[in-house]
């Protein structure tokens, strides 16, 4: 039973993820923070998506930049959606601490069609490189999915979650 719940974690974090955060608050490339040095985002660009030298220049900025490692994955993944599990694993190796905000931030990176069928490559992209981040990347995703704040743009547990508003939907009693 353990084997298929290993197996089957990271599917289920990964679609809690998706379900949990509108598209609207996706991240792209365009909207780089101004916090990240320019020096970093050259450094990412000048790898032309080459994944090694990406994974390598994503793990330097965020060693020297370690407050920063969510907001560097994002850009890197903007720039190279093709790599996003091996710039997460990069960063999260680099930064073990935050390795369930990388995870959300390079999900959240993906252009929509990819975010479903990615997300469960990061989890467990960034598992294998932060053995110890299960527990940190479930208790990120959970508090996403039924808690309102970052990402879910204010929604509660009330009503339906990621539907058109509507006037008729009735919230559930609490």
């Amino acid at each position: 039973m353990t084997v298929v719940s290993r197996a089957i974690g990271p599917l289920m974090l990964g679609l809690a993820l998706l379900v949990a955060v509108p598209t609207g608050r996706i991240a792209w490339a365009q909207d780089t923070p101004q916090s990240i040095p320019t020096s970093v985002i050259n450094s990412l660009t000048e790898t032309a998506c080459k994944a090694a030298e990406l994974e390598a220049a994503v793990k330097a900025a965020v060693t020297a930049n370690p407050t920063l490692a969510a907001e560097i994955a994002t850009v890197a993944v903007g720039q190279c959606p093709a790599d996003a599990a091996g710039i997460a694993a990069a960063a999260a190796s680099a930064d073990p601490t935050a390795a369930a905000e990388i995870v959300v931030a390079v999900v959240l990176a993906l252009p929509p069609g990819q975010q479903q069928n990615e997300a469960p490559e990061i989890v467990a992209a960034v598992q294998q490189a932060v053995p110890d981040s299960a527990n940190q990347i479930t208790t990120a995703i959970t508090q996403l999915a039924f808690n309102p704040g970052v990402g879910t743009g204010g929604r509660g547990n009330l009503g339906a979650p990621l539907v058109a508003p509507h006037t008729d939907v009735v919230p559930s009693p609490q």
